[in-house]
């Protein structure tokens, strides 16, 4: 099994410090992991000791974890240009790319727009970036507006106890205890005898930028690397008919369902680990 991952951090040209977790495993095959959104780098903690045949890096996405705030809205393009400032910074060339959730929407993307850069693409419970008709536009605008018009409808008022903020996170999103504790730990911060999200409260603000259907088919006939498709039995109920509708846009992919639900990745990790080696030639 891997080392512990190290804390490590990575400064951009714009002097912003994304965050990582590294096992520093230096010399092999190198794999970029993504976070879902409103998670960190710790979801990827249970898998990481089965992920030993990698140099694993795992990245706390802007405004998440301990990596620093934006100044500008959180709009889902720029999630493209961060993580390209992200390889220049850090000199990554060539490597596979795993994106859970939010992370999978933003890596299916990159592949699309960098795909020189990706060896294998592995996608958790995400098939492509999010997309909206286009007569779904104005209100939609409409609502960041008035989002933004509001920024205190964000406000903090912490918790007693991690254990609170924990069981907060299990009725939000049905995680395990475990692994809602793993992500709570490491995106929690303590001030004046409280505890409070380090996630930049705008996160949670709609982004009006959606992509139209055309523009993510787009995007994914433009991915040339293998293609990984990882969904839960309990997982995101959207994805069987999107699997349906975008599978056939890419060149090369493979769908794999295992047992577990949204973060099944967390709560089964052995055999998420084995099916990604497998899928990547290292088995």
């Amino acid at each position: 099994m891997t080392p512990l991952l190290h804390e490590r951090s990575i400064i951009l040209a714009d002097g912003r410090r994304i965050a990582l977790l590294d096992n520093a495993q230096q010399g092999r095959p190198l794999l970029i992991a993504l976070h879902g959104w409103l998670d960190n780098s710790a979801s990827f903690l249970p898998l990481a000791p089965y992920l030993d045949e990698f140099h694993l890096i795992c990245v706390d996405l802007p405004g998440h974890g301990h990596s620093d705030h934006k100044t500008t809205p959180y709009v889902f393009v720029d999630w493209l240009d961060d993580l390209y400032q992200l390889t220049l910074a850090a000199g990554w060339q060539h490597f596979t790319l795993l994106g859970h959730s939010l992370g999978a929407y933003i890596a299916a993307a990159y592949a699309g727009v960098f795909p020189e850069q990706i060896a294998r693409l592995l996608l958790l419970e995400g098939l492509g970036p999010l997309s909206q008709p286009d007569d779904m536009w104005p209100a939609r605008l409409r609502q960041e507006i008035l989002q933004r018009c509001a920024p205190m409808a964000w406000a903090d008022a912490g918790f007693a106890s991690v254990a609170e903020a924990v069981k907060v996170r299990c009725m939000m999103t049905k995680m395990k205890s475990a692994a809602a504790r793993l992500i709570c730990e490491r995106q929690l911060v303590e001030r004046d005898g409280r505890w409070h999200w380090r996630s930049d409260p705008r996160l949670r603000e709609s982004s009006s930028l959606r992509m139209s259907d055309g523009q993510v088919m787009a995007l994914l006939q433009a991915i040339s690397c293998p293609v990984l498709f990882m969904q839960a039995e309990q997982g995101f109920n959207t994805l069987p008919a999107l699997w349906q509708q975008r599978s056939p846009q890419f060149q090369q992919i493979e769908r794999l369902i295992l047992a577990g639900d949204h973060h099944f990745h967390m709560d089964n990790p052995v055999k998420t680990a084995f099916a990604i080696e497998t899928f990547c030639g290292l088995r």
